[in-house]
């Protein structure tokens, strides 16, 4: 009965994605510049990718379960497809820092981009193309780790594993800003 009343939830939320999905595209269609392509996180799913990762999603929580709490960590659901188009633009993309190193100075030159705090903490972390590998030239200075922020840089569609979870992009950082909406 858990079992059943937990992926009908689910697959309420993966609906509403898909839902999401739509409205963001007509927002970063709106908001771009000939300076730079400003990008939601839906942007980046190639079409029917919201509706295969909650397919692959309800396929893994039916055969390892949805214990949240558990020792075991859940596996990330393993999709690399890309927008092809992204290769290679100048983009804007608004997200959270998961910093792979933090020196006491509050510098860092590489971290993941996730689209919402604790994306890697919590089990399991989101698909490879909802995770972004940011490197930058010379270390920056974070304030806050739980603060938002928007990411420019130039991106590509490059594969990066790691222990935090795997990315199907990367951005060569040139700017990060404070969040604003």
């Amino acid at each position: 009965m858990m079992r059943k009343l937990l992926l009908s939830a689910f697959l309420a939320g993966a609906a509403l994605t898909g839902a999401t999905a739509a409205v963001s595209m007509d927002r970063a269609e709106a908001q771009s510049t000939p300076q730079f392509l400003d990008l939601s996180w839906a942007d980046l799913l190639p079409e029917g990718e919201a509706e295969r990762i909650a397919q692959l999603q309800q396929m893994q929580a039916i055969q390892n379960g949805m214990d949240h709490f558990g020792a075991d960590r859940m596996p990330q659901v393993q999709t690399f497809n890309t927008v092809d188009a992204l290769d290679g633009q100048i983009v804007r993309l608004g997200g959270y820092v998961l910093p792979f190193d933090f020196t006491g100075s509050q510098e860092i030159s590489r971290f993941l981009l996730v689209p919402y705090v604790g994306a890697c903490i919590h089990v399991p972390p989101p698909p490879p193309n909802q995770l972004v590998y940011v490197h930058a030239e010379e270390p920056i200075r974070i304030q806050g780790l739980w603060d938002p922020v928007y990411v420019k840089g130039v991106m590509h569609t490059d594969r990066h594993d790691n222990d935090l979870g795997d990315t199907a992009y990367t951005i060569e950082l040139t700017e990060i800003l404070p969040y604003e909406s």
